[in-house]
């Protein structure tokens, strides 16, 4: 659990850099991680006052699955990926996590909306 505050973001990535050493997809889950964090903060409650996020990292052996989850948000997201302006500074997290993930998806969780990621371990033949 971190609290709601940018600078945690290093953080998480030392959190999930510890626990993913010398891990075939301990890279791509730190900027996942990384950039889901930053989500969570940019774009729903867990920035406010008292505002916390949990980061979940699960190995099953043949996928990571990097999993953040916030306060939600005041406003509804189809979990679906609005591409942003060639110009524009912000808008391309979620670009680069459909782009390493193996897959990703949202869900409603008690308090707020857990958005994950799986990372294949190893490529099947």
């Amino acid at each position: 659990m971190f609290p709601g505050h940018v600078d945690e973001i290093a953080r998480v990535r030392t959190f999930v850099r510890a626990l993913l050493q010398d891990h075939p997809t301990g890279d791509d889950a730190v900027l996942i991680a990384s950039e889901l964090a930053t989500n969570a903060l940019r774009h729903t409650r867990s920035s406010g006052d008292g505002g916390m996020f949990v980061v979940r990292i699960n190995d099953h052996g043949d996928r990571v699955r990097i999993a953040v989850v916030d306060y939600g948000s005041n406003h509804d997201w189809d979990g679906k990926i609005v591409s942003p302006e060639p110009w524009t500074e912000h808008g391309r997290g979620l670009v680069l996590v459909d782009a390493l993930a193996k897959q990703w998806g949202v869900v409603p969780e008690p308090v707020g909306t857990c958005v994950w990621a799986d990372l294949a371990t190893y490529l099947k033949l």
